[in-house]
């Protein structure tokens, strides 16, 4: 029989667990912190519990029949969407988790940081897949991170007040490969970037006088219920938003 060494044992012991959600090693402390779900606490009465002490609830939203899952791996519990509709279906179930508009997520010209850990495969993309924003491109501002369906790539996105100027940036490498990646958005230091799993990706400028400032909710999953929505199709666990 083999004898493993020492080396070899710490480095099988210290291995990731297979299907675990990346590791939220990102997490930010103090009064910045706005907003946090790590869905442990599962749904009660279809509300998933904030746990910053300064975020709303966020609340399951269905359209025919459509039903967010609180799914679990282990110790690990995460929020599993509605599946990709099936090919000349007239009506398709769709979800998302909503929290009402707060002022605390408008982060006007400040910094901000939104974080999710998500898990998709090619498969569960059938066009852009929006998994966290306030407002809408087209209204007042918004502030979003959305998997593409063209290269399966994170893109974090900032469309300012009254000018309707867009920011855009794209992870380095596709994350719609079935395991679970990190994804992080940053306004700072004049520049809006993305990283996943520590890695950074684009990077772009945007001048100080941006303001993202709407009276839109919060979203996790979708946009909206319209026939074309950039609906979210795989699981999403461990999001904040920290402003300032």
């Amino acid at each position: 029989m083999k004898i493993l060494g020492l080396s070899t044992l710490t480095a099988l012991l210290t291995l990731p667990l297979l299907g675990a959600p990346a590791m939220a090693a990102d997490d930010p402390v103090g009064p910045a912190l706005v907003a946090r779900y790590n869905f442990d606490g599962g749904a009660t009465a279809g509300k998933i519990s904030d746990l910053s002490g300064r975020g709303t609830a966020l609340t399951i939203r269905g359209s025919a029949n459509g039903q967010v899952a609180i799914a679990s791996e282990g110790a690990n519990r995460f929020a599993s969407f509605p599946g990709v509709c099936a090919a000349g279906a007239t009506t398709c179930a769709k979800a998302l988790l909503e929290a009402p508009d707060d002022a605390d997520l408008d982060p006007g010209t400040r910094n901000i940081k939104w974080a999710a850990s998500v898990r998709l495969t090619t498969g569960q993309l059938s066009g852009n897949a929006n998994v966290m924003q306030k407002g809408v491109a087209n209204v007042e501002s918004q502030w979003k991170m959305q998997i593409t369906g063209r290269s399966g790539r994170a893109q974090c996105v900032l469309v300012a007040r009254t000018s309707g100027q867009t920011f855009s940036v794209m992870s380095a490498n596709p994350v719609a490969d079935g395991n679970w990646h990190r994804v992080v958005c940053e306004r700072a230091n004049g520049a809006l970037t993305v990283t996943v799993d520590g890695s950074a990706g684009g990077k772009v400028a945007v001048p100080a006088t941006v303001a993202v400032d709407n009276t839109m909710p919060l979203r996790v999953g979708g946009p909206n219920f319209a026939k074309d929505s950039d609906m979210y199709h795989g699981q999403i666990d461990d999001i904040y938003v920290q402003v300032g």
